[in-house]
């Protein structure tokens, strides 16, 4: 029987393990995103000392581990405080939570100050002891612009490149601002925001009332930055990067193995664990061929693969509350999905995998899938308990074959 969806509140960290149906899981950030060959052979080496060898990629740009019990979850995380990946001091770990442009320092069309502006930011917050109630997920993004465009990255503060300036973001508010006034101002926002409570990615009127506290009356009505479709990071990237991205569902250790291994004949020895799912590898210029895509069976690395547009959980194979293994059900609807459309196949109406809405988003239940045509896998679905046949027949004529459902079946146009 199905455990009815439970809203943790949190998302699991180093040091906040969450538990689920396949062991505890827990999270590690690389600071500033970047990691390194031996950094990556010693994650690796963890997941299957600690774990059970199963190693997520997250929206967030974070590596998540699955199968810990909770004293190979506080081994772990010596391990990775010893490896350079992580404070030993919770309340720090969690406040250094970036969300980074994936090809910041790296793409020349990019904002040149970002990486300078990103380490002073992340020294402030690893610094701001006094930063705390802050609301659960709580994110602050970094977007620099160039080939991973404004509005890539979604958060409750965001600060963005426009032009050769700097906007501050909040909510539905933003600030010009230097660049050496960005992390004190970030600061400032993110102790405003812990009075008011609530996130203003999901309120954004907060972001009014937070720089109002701040006595900010220059911050004006933010113009909306959205992006159709995310950018594509498999294949090769603008600055002599390549690109590859998990397909849904985790690796195993092994091929994170062959990744580090990857960085260092082609690269620099360092990559990106970007969000989307993504892992960049820095400075492929002496590759043979800087245009080959990674041989690692296992990645996405060719720009037209549909399953770049699939968002999915973990499904039955490690969550008690899903109805359903959506990743092998993500993995067969993946040759029907229309170009240029979105797919979430989510096990749950949670939608732990992509909160945001999808063209299409699929909801599983006990017979079947709810479907969610342009929503969210909470909001109600137009029809219920479609088997995966129909779907295909669906989407092979998406969006004209959804038409008012009858009889709890969508019927054809």
């Amino acid at each position: 029987m199905t455990t009815a969806p439970t809203v943790r509140g949190w998302c699991p960290g180093l040091h906040t393990p969450m538990q689920a149906a396949d062991g505890w899981l827990v999270r590690v950030r690389p600071p500033l995103g970047r990691l390194s060959a031996p950094q990556g052979h010693t994650i690796a080496r963890a997941a299957r000392t600690h774990g059970n060898g199963l190693i997520e990629l997250t929206s967030r740009g974070n590596l998540q581990l699955r199968g810990l019990t909770p004293d190979s979850a506080r081994a772990f995380a010596r391990d990775m405080a010893d490896a350079g990946l992580a404070s030993t001091d919770a309340a720090t770990e969690a406040r250094r939570g970036l969300l980074l442009s994936p090809l910041a320092g790296i793409d020349p069309g990019a904002a040149p100050d970002a990486p300078a502006i990103i380490k002073a930011l992340d020294a402030a917050l690893a610094g701001a002891e006094t930063l705390r109630g802050l609301p659960a997920k709580f994110v602050i993004a970094v977007e620099c612009g160039g080939y991973v465009p404004a509005g890539t990255l979604r958060a409750d503060i965001v600060v963005r490149a426009q032009g050769a300036a700097w906007l501050v973001v909040c909510g539905a508010r933003a600030l010009p601002c230097p660049a050496a006034a960005i992390a004190p101002t970030v600061l400032a926002l993110a102790h405003a925001l812990a009075g008011l409570g609530g996130r203003p990615l999901r309120d954004p009127a907060l972001g009014m009332r937070a720089f109002a506290r701040l006595g900010q009356c220059a911050a004006t009505q933010a113009a909306p930055a959205t992006t159709a479709h995310a950018p594509c990071l498999a294949g090769p990237l603008p600055g002599h990067a390549t690109g590859a991205v998990l397909p849904p569902g985790p690796m195993a250790a092994g091929l994170l193995d062959a990744v580090a291994q990857w960085s260092v004949q082609a690269g620099n020895g360092h990559m990106r664990i970007a969000p989307l799912r993504a892992i960049i590898f820095e400075d492929c210029a002496t590759f043979e061929d800087c245009t080959t895509a990674p041989p690692l069976p296992g990645l996405i690395t060719q720009p037209d693969d549909p399953r770049l547009r699939i968002s999915a959980c973990i499904g039955t194979r490690g969550c008690g509350c899903a109805a359903r293994d959506v990743i092998a059900d993500a993995d067969l609807l993946a040759p029907d999905l229309p170009p240029e459309t979105t797919l979430h196949v989510s096990g749950c109406p949670k939608g732990c995998a992509h909160p945001a809405p999808a063209d299409i988003t699929l909801v599983a239940q006990v017979d079947g899938y709810g479907l969610c045509p342009h929503g969210r896998a909470a909001d109600t679905p137009v029809d219920n308990g479609l088997s995966l046949a129909q779907i295909q027949h669906i989407m092979r004529d998406w969006p004209r074959n959804l038409t008012t459902p009858r009889n709890g079946r969508t019927q054809p146009a």
